[in-house]
């Protein structure tokens, strides 16, 4: 669904993340240039006051930008849809708090993707990974996890490290909050009703592009706990499914631009797979990947894409510059 209209990147800044967190962001976006025209929207989430901001607007004062302010309600994907309601034409990218842009062009490489016949939603990551699955798996139920997780210590075990790794303290992250989520015997009925097994491929929020009008003809719930916020992203009225029930088409893009439909998706090399050497705009969730051993590696990849995982036990950091192998596209 090609549009002509000027798009908007909208940017979460998340109080809680503190200011380097955004001084990260803006470091990327200023030595990876978009490409193309673009409108930049910060999404001031939680601060309690305009002053408590002023630190933060005075790190992109040279950058033309317009700033909404909403509260510390709806995580990040609440916050998305309450700052851009007043949006009804034209794209938008979304980049969460921690995104950190990799290749100059990379709007433009969004915009490209975006061009092709009936294509709906664009991301720079995705998975087949489900949630459901894990949980049935810990609690020894039938799950296609079962074939590729023979250890289950192990992988429990991997977890806790990178709950440690990523948050600093023992207590969960995102990742160990979902699956505390989803574990819960008493609460097994409704993940059924809500969520997928594997394979339940969806587009990860953490970047991604959609045409404002595409986005107000979807349906979600409300965004009240964290829980409503995983149905969104990979639930069974996801915001993927929901855009390819309207005959839409949902592509990764990777470093080169190359595109890929969802059955393609682990030879993008974007999300935990070989040295995410596609990686077009990270996240705190590949780096969990990019800085882990081999074993970290091999868990997380068959993890969101079972027996296709192709882990490299590589700890190379990837740079804005590296190239990588350009694969094969349609």
């Amino acid at each position: 669904m090609a549009s002509n209209d000027r798009i908007t990147v909208v940017h979460l800044v998340r109080a809680f993340n503190g200011i380097e967190c955004f001084r990260e962001f803006l470091d990327s976006y200023r030595s990876a240039p978009p490409g193309i025209p673009c409108d930049l929207l910060l999404v001031m989430k939680g601060f309690s006051s305009s002053e408590e901001t002023t630190p933060y607007r005075s790190l992109v004062e040279e950058l033309p930008h317009r700033v909404i302010a909403v509260p510390d309600i709806g995580f990040d994907l609440g916050a998305y849809f309450t700052a851009t309601a007043s949006i009804d034409s034209g794209r938008l990218c979304f980049l969460n708090s921690f995104s950190r842009i990799l290749v100059p062009g990379w709007l433009a490489k969004f915009d490209a993707a975006f061009q092709g016949p009936g294509v709906g939603l664009v991301g720079a990551t995705a998975t087949w990974g489900s949630g459901l699955s894990y949980a049935l798996y810990r609690l020894r139920l039938p799950s296609a996890y079962h074939a590729v997780f023979p250890d289950r210590r192990n992988v429990w075990e991997q977890f806790r490290s990178i709950d440690r790794d990523v948050s600093g303290r023992e207590p969960a992250n995102l990742l160990r909050r979902r699956l505390r989520i989803l574990i819960s015997l008493r609460d097994i009925g409704r993940q059924i009703a809500w969520f997928r097994t594997f394979p339940g491929p969806f587009i990860r929020t953490n970047a991604f592009m959609i045409e404002a009008s595409t986005l107000r003809r979807l349906h979600f719930p409300p965004v009240r706990r964290k829980v409503d916020a995983f149905r969104i992203e990979s639930g069974r009225r996801c915001l993927t499914c929901q855009v390819q029930a309207l005959g839409l088409r949902t592509l990764v893009i990777d470093r080169h631009g190359a595109a890929y439909e969802p059955e393609r998706w682990p030879a993008s090399r974007t999300f935990w797979q070989g040295d995410q050497e596609g990686l077009l705009v990270a996240d705190n969730v590949t780096r969990v990947y990019q800085d882990g051993d081999a074993n970290r590696r091999s868990m997380l990849a068959r993890l969101a894409w079972g027996p296709t995982a192709e882990p490299s036990p590589a700890l190379e950091s990837l740079q804005p510059d590296q190239p990588g192998p350009r694969p094969v596209t349609e």
